[in-house]
């Protein structure tokens, strides 16, 4: 049996996918199989699945395109190993991820899900920018603690290729709910995160590359999201009360809804005033938009208010977890 999977969803991956592949081919860890599951591409990407030889590669061509979710839920299932890297087929593995990767899950054997950086998160993470409370998370976190840090960052575990698993203990959580086409990600990393807490292993290990044809943009390219995070919100508030329920509103009103702002008003000047209005209905938990529009300014310039709430959520995740804060 190979020490780690790499699961690799793609949907017309031409021309990231082929340096995907090479990254992997590229590792010092050799030890691996790499499962492909091809949504339906309709552009030369079986073609260049077909022409692949390397005996640890295993394919498969989807008759019937299953959404990211339902593609990633059928890897899941294909994986032989109790370890499995997800990685995006426009994304890279750094030289030497691969064995790092490894490593880091099998000295965690009651590890359900673990986050890698991306090229840039510790720069990012540093004291004094936008994410150093987030960087500066222990790194484990046990399961109440971790699905604070859902509650207060929106996701931790980031871009799907930061994503590392043990499938079964995913499986046997639901794995990915379907029902979520956008938002899929954020929804089960929590829930499953909710059972088995969260590693971070703060290391660069994936390069996410940016485009236009990422599915992040083209699945949501007309506020098909929104409804979703509204959605997460509410769930998310039922699981709270009392004073952090009152801080967390206020923390998602200004860290969650208030950066839609900027898109709903370039739909405004384009005259897609429809598509605009239904961005600020249906607001979750009672906020209104008049709220949204106020805590614009305070996300964009990251006023105290901003840093106020992020401040008191980061103490409590640490109490939680039963660290000095």
């Amino acid at each position: 049996m190979p020490r780690i999977s790499i699961l690799m969803p793609v949907y017309n991956g031409l021309p990231y996918i082929t340096e995907a592949v090479e990254s992997v081919l590229a590792q010092d860890e050799q030890d691996w199989e790499l499962v492909i599951s091809d949504n339906g591409s309709t552009d030369s990407t079986r073609a260049y699945l077909s022409a692949l030889q390397d005996p640890r590669i295993r394919i498969h061509l989807q008759q019937d395109n299953l959404g990211i979710f339902g593609n990633l839920n059928f890897l899941l299932a294909q994986a032989q190993t109790s370890i499995a890297k997800i990685l995006c087929a426009d994304d890279k593995l750094l030289p030497g991820a691969l064995a790092q990767i490894a490593e880091f899950m099998e000295e965690r054997p009651w590890c359900a899900v673990s986050r890698c950086w991306r090229v840039g998160d510790k720069r990012a993470s540093l004291p004094g920018e936008r994410g150093e409370a987030e960087g500066a998370l222990p790194v484990s976190l046990n399961p109440k603690s971790a699905l604070l840090a859902y509650l207060t960052f929106g996701n931790p575990v980031g871009n799907l290729s930061q994503a590392t698993c043990r499938p079964l203990l995913v499986t046997e959580c639901g794995g990915f709910d379907e029902s979520f086409p956008y938002s899929g990600d954020r929804e089960a990393w929590a829930r499953i995160s909710a059972s088995y807490g969260l590693e971070l292993q703060n290391e660069e290990l994936i390069f996410e590359r940016v485009h236009a044809q990422q599915n992040r943009i083209l699945l949501d390219m007309k506020n098909e999201n929104l409804p979703q995070i509204n959605n997460l919100i509410t769930t998310w508030g039922a699981m709270v009360d009392g004073a952090d329920f009152i801080l967390l509103r206020r923390h998602w009103s200004i860290h969650f809804l208030a950066p839609r702002i900027p898109r709903l008003t370039r739909q405004l000047l384009a005259g897609e005033f429809k598509m605009a209005y239904n961005g600020l209905l249906g607001l979750p938990l009672g906020i209104t938009p008049l709220a949204v529009i106020a805590a614009y300014p305070v996300f964009k310039f990251n006023l105290y208010p901003a840093r106020r709430t992020t401040r008191k959520l980061f103490a409590r995740i640490l109490e939680i977890n039963g660290e000095p804060s």
